[in-house]
């Protein structure tokens, strides 16, 4: 489905495509890339009783440049220094999901996948999923807390942190001259018409609704501060010229003229930025919100002795520096001496990441069909 959409005309069409979306696009990766579902399930064979070498697992990792740097980054390293091949899926997390459901916990297509927040709790949900045994991973105590927490289900740790992004405003830094400071400077009739809106079923676009309702202290989870979410969003009736949903449309929007300022991710906006185009990025004054990636042991893998093996390669310091150096993102590592350069840009660390507003996606999922219909009426 093609998601850039400047003309009002192509506007009821592509809403009525996203209110039958259901919550799929929600679980679209925060990659900071465009991505393509794709690939086979590969293949695993040996018992993974040891971890051993002349062992297969099988890994996804999300479509495009990210998921490229991903096997340059833990892949490669790790089949040459354990002999364990890695079969690589490349895709996005509403597939993988999508396919776990259909294992039902036995015979596991993945043994170790990567999610989002919203897709972690139906994965938890239907118990796909295993509790992970954190006494087992080398680098469990170097992981940011606030991020494993983010991770953590009733009081058990499932996922391990590999990148966070923050959600603020990403802007033409050639139309807006004076960078926007906090989230309510989007709706500033200078930029009516030029405005890019993600849908809430795009991780982006629920991530800054969550923002409006946070902003003055509201909870997803209090109807009344999601009502008053909805009259914020209804001020940029009338002003947006595009509903991008995915990366790659975003990236579009901004580079044709279309829209000059939209809600978007950091590690996006550098990446952008170092390409040569005039893209800045606004960490808002009242907080950014959090867009997390981990990695997971599906139930039913066979080979979690060397999923494990891989998930101490992923958590690394050596490992995930040059991964979160070169997407742009703060690695869930919290030891990681980075280069001057990312420093000077990226803000990381336990204490930025107390600030951010997370989504509450435990409310949020099993309303996104309703919230996407209001969402709807008001840009119809």
């Amino acid at each position: 489905m093609r998601s850039v959409l400047p003309r009002p005309a192509r506007r009821r069409g592509y809403l009525l495509a996203l209110a039958s979306a259901g919550t799929a696009t929600v679980l679209t990766a925060v990659a900071g890339c465009g991505v393509d579902t794709g690939g086979g399930s590969g293949s695993s064979s040996g018992s993974g009783s040891s971890g051993g070498k002349g062992e297969q697992i099988t890994v996804t990792a999300f479509a495009g440049p990210w998921g490229e740097l991903f096997k340059k980054s833990f892949v490669q390293p790790f089949e040459k220094d354990t002999g364990i091949k890695v079969n690589l899926v490349y895709g996005a997390d509403s597939d993988w999901v999508t396919k776990l459901r259909a294992a039902g916990g036995k015979d596991a297509p993945f043994d170790v996948v990567a999610l989002t927040p919203g897709s972690l709790h139906q994965a938890v949900g239907g118990g796909l999923l295993q509790p992970l045994k954190t006494g087992d991973l080398s680098n469990w105590k170097q992981l940011d807390p606030v991020l494993t927490q983010q991770s953590t289900v009733d009081g058990s740790s499932y996922g391990v942190p590999l990148t966070t992004g923050s959600n603020g405003l990403l802007y033409r830094t050639d139309k807006i001259k004076q960078a926007p400071k906090d989230w309510t400077d989007i709706f500033d009739k200078k930029y009516c018409g030029h405005v890019a809106l993600p849908p809430l079923t795009y991780n982006a676009g629920l991530e800054f609704f969550s923002a409006l309702v946070s902003q003055d202290g509201g909870k997803l989870s209090d109807p009344a501060d999601v009502d008053k979410g909805f009259e914020k969003l209804a001020k940029l009736k009338n002003c947006v010229a595009a509903y991008p949903a995915d990366a790659g449309s975003v990236s579009t929007v901004l580079q044709n003229g279309d829209a000059w300022i939209v809600p978007f991710w950091d590690g996006r906006a550098f990446a952008m930025e170092k390409e040569g185009q005039p893209i800045g990025f606004t960490y808002p004054a009242s907080g950014a919100v959090g867009a997390l990636t981990s990695y997971y042991v599906p139930k039913g893998s066979k080979h979690t002795a060397a999923a494990y093996k891989f998930l101490d390669y992923l958590s690394s310091a050596e490992h995930q520096k040059p991964f979160a150096e070169g997407t742009f993102y703060g690695a869930g590592n919290d030891t990681i001496d980075y280069d001057p350069a990312f420093k000077a840009k990226v803000k990381y660390g336990e204490d930025v990441y107390k600030k951010f507003t997370w989504v509450d996606y435990k409310t949020a999922t099993p309303k996104l069909n309703e919230w996407q219909q209001r969402w709807n009426q008001i840009f119809k």
